[in-house]
């Protein structure tokens, strides 16, 4: 979703999935921030997959930013568990602040998103699938596909939009970036949905600009970088 060129997403549920390495962790964060500069927002953090990237790890620099994290108790911050917790489902309720959840694309991730699924507020959410074709389990048109299939199967719920977040790190390039939206434009026209936006590190922003005039690109602050990764 974007409005006047810019990635802004609408609705009051905005939810986040994508295999492992997709980057989806850093769009749900900077989705939060964007949104926080307007309205209340909660960031709820359901990836039980991977124990090294999580919200939960940067939850008190996000509090300070404005941004409220919704995240399993401290006894469970390093649970591979679906470990919920009742404040999951005010944020879902609450019509006072956006909410963006940012869920585990895999079958695990996928039946935790199914479990909320009774709860999803109808036609007030959005579900986005974030792609990095760099990955080698997302690299082609098939592999997509069958990522899509599988986490709409477990969980229940539609793809609406895909996110462009194709990179290779501190070494991408615009044009790395632009060849990702290529194939992702393709299996979005072959699912009838649509591309979000595409996520870049602010250094190639213009240069993929430049490439393509046509889908939003959303400018990224880094939080989830590896400790020897120094900010672009």
């Amino acid at each position: 979703m974007s409005v006047g060129g810019h990635f802004y997403p609408t609705n009051r549920v905005s939810i986040f999935v994508g295999a492992l390495g997709s980057g989806k962790t850093e769009l749900a964060i900077n989705t939060a921030l964007m949104l926080a500069q307007e309205v209340p927002v909660a960031l709820v953090d359901l990836d039980v997959i991977n124990p090294y990237y999580r919200v939960r790890k940067v939850k008190t620099e996000l509090a300070r930013l404005g941004v409220d994290v919704v995240c399993p108790p401290d006894a469970l911050m390093q649970a591979d568990v679906p470990a919920l917790t009742p404040a999951i489902w005010g944020v879902l309720s609450r019509d006072d602040q956006r909410g963006v959840f940012d869920v585990g694309g895999d079958d695990i991730g996928a039946i935790v998103l199914g479990s909320l699924r009774p709860s999803l507020p109808t036609g007030h959410y959005a579900v986005y699938f974030v792609v990095n074709t760099c990955r080698a389990h997302s690299a082609t048109r098939a592999d997509i596909h069958l990522m899509i299939d599988r986490i709409e199967r477990t969980a229940r719920v539609g793809i609406d939009y895909l996110i462009n977040n194709t990179n290779l790190g501190p070494e991408t390039d615009a044009a790395t970036v632009v060849e990702g939206r290529r194939i992702l434009g393709v299996v979005a026209g072959e699912r009838g949905v649509s591309v979000a936006c595409t996520g870049v590190r602010p250094g190639i922003a213009a240069a993929v600009r430049a490439l393509d005039a046509v889908t939003p690109v959303f400018r990224l602050r880094f939080f989830m970088r590896p400790p020897w990764e120094t900010e672009v």
